[in-house]
């Protein structure tokens, strides 16, 4: 624990309070690593922009994309298909998807069934009970869902040179499998997740989290000198993120109106070290979880 506090200290960098308890943790011991790397900025900042960039999903990805309940849902659906796929656990049917998600029984078939119209999710019928519907992510799908995980996991080939990024990338199954991995720990126990309050206030908006990782880009590539492309205006988030600009304004003030950030004419002016570092540790751990879970 004291070795860790030290790698911190080394490099300035303070140690989110909700993690602290978790330090010693083989995730935490491999993110405090990375948290300690020369380059940590450069690679969250490099994420921050994979996470910004315009999304190819035809489906409006305010929908999917970094709210909590739909996003977690079609996460936990990739994660039960893939082990049923390998043999390892049971029929993923929407009875099923519905005991494993946070969200009401009646959300989570309003999101599968707007799933299944936009060809992102398919129902086969078990040809030996006809009566079990076995739900089925497509690939794009999964894709999509996997954009965050697959860019951590790039950023953390950046801090260690490993291929794993570009190994799952040759082999789509591979993601599925990934995904399957991660929910099987975060369903163990959620020292990755929880643990970051703001971050979790930003999830619970529709693109909250896009909109974070908007903020927290422009920050760090002004720290660091370099061009931010996506201005912060109401109008230009709206625009990308495919919601309205009230909305944009509502799940800004989470950080404005607490002194979190200060905007000017679209460009960040500063940030509170406490948000920095929430964000950076919280990125730490999803690298190392990442890179473990590929591993």
């Amino acid at each position: 624990m004291d070795q860790l506090r030290a790698e911190h200290d080394r490099v300035q960098r303070t140690v989110h309070p909700g993690i602290e308890q978790f330090l010693a943790e083989p995730v935490w011991c491999l993110a405090s690593r990375y948290l300690a790397h020369p380059a940590f900025d450069n690679a969250v900042l490099t994420y921050c922009r994979r996470i910004v960039e315009p999304s190819a999903f035809r489906w409006p990805v305010s929908k999917i994309f970094a709210q909590k309940m739909r996003y977690i849902t079609c996460y936990m659906l990739i994660g039960l298909a893939a082990r049923f796929d390998a043999g390892k656990g049971p029929a993923p049917t929407m009875t099923l998807l519905q005991t494993v998600v946070p969200g009401s029984s009646r959300q989570v078939s309003d999101l599968i069934a707007g799933l299944r119209a936009g060809g992102y999710v398919e129902a086969h019928r078990n040809a030996q009970d006809r009566r079990e519907i076995r739900l089925r992510p497509t690939m794009p799908l999964v894709t999509e869902i996997a954009r965050s995980p697959m860019a951590f996991l790039e950023m953390s080939g950046l801090l260690e040179d490993h291929g794993l990024f570009e190994a799952l990338s040759a082999d789509p199954s591979r993601i599925s499998s990934l995904i399957a991995r991660s929910t099987e720990a975060f369903q163990s126990s959620d020292i990755l997740f929880a643990p970051f309050e703001t971050i979790v206030e930003f999830t619970n908006r529709d693109s909250g989290y896009s909109m974070l990782c908007a903020l927290m880009g422009a920050y760090l590539a002004r720290q660091a000198g370099e061009s931010w492309a996506l201005p912060l205006t109401y109008d230009a988030l709206a625009h990308r993120f495919q919601v309205s600009r009230q909305h944009v304004g509502n799940v800004l003030a989470i950080a404005t109106k607490r002194g979190l950030v200060s905007l000017h004419a679209g460009a960040i002016q500063d940030m509170d070290p406490t948000l920095v570092t929430e964000f950076s540790c919280w990125a730490a751990g999803q690298m190392a979880h990442f890179r473990l879970q590929a591993a």
